[in-house]
């Protein structure tokens, strides 16, 4: 996952080799064929597509990987758009969702919080001095005083420069429409010869452009006061959640009541696929606080029920929880993690390769699997 038009990367694996547990070594896709001209443009075969089996498993070691690029673009518009209410963020995941699905918008979405955005300006003390996370009629306060909007989305439009703005005028005018409170902008970056990415100056390029960037770095040490020494640490959980407007704020209004009840506030950004959004619960602590780490254990595992009883499963999750996100695949007495873990015994029979990674295990170590709930 990231951002640009290619954002989704694992639809742009053209192809794989992989040295399995065993030692043998295998390609996919038409890399599988030895002299094929279509190795790198191709990741469809004749039979089974495997990629899959190697994208967050343990199934094998990847080698080699083709993925496809973005050519330089003719132009580059970096988009905004906020919404100054808290519940407008409903009315902004269904218009970007819309224009998402029909081909408007062809790159990634991102959203992000208020709180996020001054989580990167500095820390919690610069902007509050009273006990625990930010009441809601501070946070309101900061909202005024900084001109930010509770919500914000950023989004790039690459191509030509025509078709580059028509799709800004089209975007315009179905926000202007859905939520004519909200307030868009557009940057454009035109060369004949192609836009040069390192040439798109911050906020608007980064990432968006393909340039790598730490800017939000900052946002680990949130909770650490100036005055006293203190080891900043992040975690976060990340639900797949679909890309409808009541259900993703429905999802803040649950899981925000959790974060403060464990004295964080809700750090929030998703990223909208066509159908889809995959959203960061973040959340910030002292490692060498023992109060703090109990309750960042609590906060996981409210969230994690939540989730849990809405059937939203997991993007991604630290070590000490892949047993417990894996349970979630219920489905006929988790059919899916036993087929997964019948393919990890006839490549692996040994159980050498990263026993229990995304929850599957090989026979010999399956005792170990842990799927309760901690008591924290």
């Amino acid at each position: 996952m990231g951002f640009g038009m290619n954002y989704a990367h694992h639809q742009c694996i053209g192809g794989l080799e992989v040295m399995l547990p065993d030692g043998d070594v295998v390609r996919t896709g038409q890399f599988g064929i030895s002299n094929s001209p279509s190795a790198f443009l191709s990741k469809f075969t004749y039979g089974p597509s495997v990629e899959g089996l190697f994208l967050q498993s343990n199934l094998g070691v990847v080698t080699k990987l083709s993925l496809w690029l973005t050519p330089q673009p003719q132009a580059y518009m970096a988009c905004t758009f906020s919404v100054q209410e808290y519940d407008g963020l409903a009315v902004m995941v269904d218009a970007f969702g819309e224009m998402k699905r029909n081909g408007t918008i062809q790159s990634c979405v991102w959203f992000t919080s208020l709180i996020e955005t001054l989580c990167i300006m500095g820390r919690r003390e610069d902007f509050w001095k009273g006990p625990g996370p930010i009441p809601d009629w501070r946070l309101e306060e900061l909202r005024k005083e900084t001109g930010f909007g509770h919500w914000y989305a950023r989004w790039g439009l690459y191509g030509p420069k025509r078709i580059v703005q028509a799709q800004f005028d089209e975007i315009k005018a179905v926000m202007a429409e859905k939520a004519p409170e909200g307030t868009i902008t557009g940057v454009l970056f035109a060369d004949d010869g192609g836009v040069d990415a390192a040439s798109v100056p911050s906020p608007h390029g980064d990432m968006f452009v393909g340039v790598p960037s730490l800017w939000s770095l900052p946002l680990i040490n949130w909770p650490i006061p100036k005055d006293r020494a203190g080891k900043a640490a992040h975690g976060d959980y990340a639900p797949v959640i679909p890309s409808s407007g009541k259900m993703v704020l429905e999802w803040m209004k649950v899981s925000k009541p959790i974060c403060e009840a464990n004295g964080v506030e809700l750090m929030a950004d998703f990223f909208m696929h066509e159908r889809h959004i995959v959203l960061m619960n973040m959340f910030t602590w002292d490692q060498t606080d023992p109060e703090q780490k109990e309750k960042m254990q609590r906060l996981y595992y409210g969230l994690y029920e939540e989730a849990k009883k809405r059937g939203y499963g997991m993007y991604r999750g630290h070590v000490n929880h892949m047993d417990l996100i894996a349970e979630m695949n219920d489905f006929n007495n988790h059919a899916y993690n036993r087929l997964v873990e019948k393919i990890k015994d006839a490549v692996d029979p040994n159980g050498i390769l990263a026993p229990g990674k995304q929850g599957i295990w090989p026979n010999r170590f399956r005792h170990l699997r842990d799927t309760q709930k901690p008591t924290v």
